[in-house]
Formats: structure tokens, C-alpha cells, sequence
């Protein structure tokens, strides 16, 4: 018999066979592994769609594609000109492996004997491992800073962004039609890299395209208090406190 132990979505299909053949929720958080870090401060009912590499498009592409829509979608919009992730798109929604996935939880990748002993192993891993702090805990790597700087400030391919942008507003006319609230908000990232190329293009023209249509947004007016990693990533206490913050907003927008 394999050890029992907690499951935890460690991976993009397991995270997403999680949500379209497993729970129900009412609240979805879409994003990039920006927003990893969410999962210790949902609450119940809850469910964070995040895809490293990718982002929100990815997410909501999921959930526009298995019908589960939410009562909110919080759209976390930092790595949307990433569009979506179409090769694990075409393996969560495969006809053959379907069905199979809704009757047979054994078919989902979480329950295979390969995922349950690596869950095991992890598991047994971490509870061994003596908590260290590294002395490079929180400081910024400036050269990482330098890389995402000048990512940020390349060139722009408008026509690839104006594809994503056409399939992005598809989904969520869709969603929307099923009576779910949009809202979104922006990751804060250093101060360098707030007003790049990139994101500050990226940042006005979805609001030109979705500003008019009583879609929400979270905004805060300190971004620049929170420091990152790398540029990008929050630190655990940065995290900490924007995640409050998030959360708090939440809260007023649905009362």
C-alpha cells in the first residue's frame, strides 16, 4: 500500500484535472507563477489556476473550455501577453481520455502509482528538512533585474498581442454570459520594470479594450512598497503583505 498522504496540485495538469474533474468553486484566481504563492491564503471554496511560464489566458481558456464558470474570476494580468498554453490545452480536454477522467478518478495523473510515491517522497522530504534561512533571503538579484529589463523593453509583436487579445475577450464574453464577475489586478513588480515597454503597453491597451464593459479592477497605489526577488517574484514578506491586500479587496467587491 502506498503511504496516505495530503494531496497538493504540484504541477500545470494536476492542477488544472484538479479543477475541471474534482471540486466546485466559486472563486477562481487566473494568472503565472506569480501568483503561486496565493494558495496559502485562499479561503474555501477558492481555487488558484496558475500556470508558470504562461498565465491567465491559459486559466481562462480552462475554464471557459470545461464549462465550471465561477461566480467571480480574479485575472491576475501581468503575463497575458504569454497567450495560452495550447499543448496542455489539447491534453486536459483530449475526447479519448475525457470521459474516462470524469468516471475514473484513477485515470487523473494525481492517483498514479508513479504520482503517489513522488507525493510520498516529497512529503516525507520536507517534514526531514530543517527549516535554513539563507542569508541572500529577500535581497534582489540585480542581475536577474537586468534580464527581465531588457525582455521588457524589446520589441513588441502588436499583431501576436492583438490575437491574444481577440481569443482573451472570446473567453470572457463567454464567461461573462454565464453571470460570472471579472476582475482584474496587476502583480507588482519592480519599480524599473512597472513603467517597461511592455507591460506599460500591455497595461493601457487592455484597458482600452475592457475598461467600458463594468468589468472590475484592483489597483493599488503602492505598488513600489513591495520588494522582489528578481524583479518579478515578491518576497515571502512582500507576498505576505500583497496577498492581504488582495484579499481585503476581494472581500469589498463582493459585499
Amino acid at each position: 500500500m502506498f503511504p496516505k498522504v495530503r494531496y497538493k496540485s504540484y504541477d500545470p495538469i494536476e492542477r488544472c484535472e484538479e479543477y475541471v474533474y474534482q471540486g466546485s468553486y466559486d472563486k477562481v484566481f487566473v494568472g503565472s507563477g506569480l501568483i503561486g504563492e496565493l494558495d496559502h491564503y485562499l479561503s474555501e471554496g477558492a481555487f488558484n489556476l496558475c500556470f508558470p511560464y504562461f498565465g491567465s489566458c491559459t486559466g481562462l481558456e480552462i475554464i471557459a473550455l470545461s464549462g465550471k464558470v465561477p461566480e467571480v474570476v480574479f485575472i491576475e494580468t501581468n503575463y497575458i501577453f504569454k497567450g495560452s498554453d495550447k499543448e496542455l490545452v489539447t491534453r486536459i480536454f483530449e475526447k479519448q481520455w475525457r470521459k474516462l477522467r470524469q468516471v475514473a478518478p484513477s485515470f487523473l495523473k494525481k492517483n498514479r502509482p508513479d504520482s503517489l510515491i513522488k507525493s510520498a517522497v516529497r512529503q516525507l522530504s520536507n517534514a526531514r528538512r530543517p527549516e535554513i534561512t539563507s542569508p541572500d533571503f529577500g535581497r534582489l538579484n540585480t542581475e536577474e533585474l537586468d534580464r527581465f529589463y531588457r525582455i521588457y523593453n524589446e520589441q513588441i509583436d502588436t499583431h501576436h498581442f492583438g490575437y491574444i487579445l481577440e481569443e482573451l475577450e472570446k473567453h470572457l464574453e463567454y464567461i461573462r454570459a454565464q453571470g460570472c464577475q471579472i476582475v482584474f489586478f496587476e502583480m507588482p513588480v519592480h519599480k524599473d520594470l512597472y513603467h517597461s515597454k511592455l507591460l506599460e503597453y500591455q497595461r493601457s491597451t487592455l484597458k482600452a479594450l475592457f475598461n467600458d464593459k463594468n468589468y472590475h479592477w484592483i489597483e493599488s497605489g503602492q505598488l513600489h512598497d513591495y520588494q522582489t526577488i528578481d524583479g518579478i517574484h515578491l518576497t515571502k514578506e512582500s507576498m505576505y503583505r500583497y496577498a492581504n491586500f488582495l484579499m481585503q479587496n476581494k472581500r469589498t467587491l463582493l459585499t
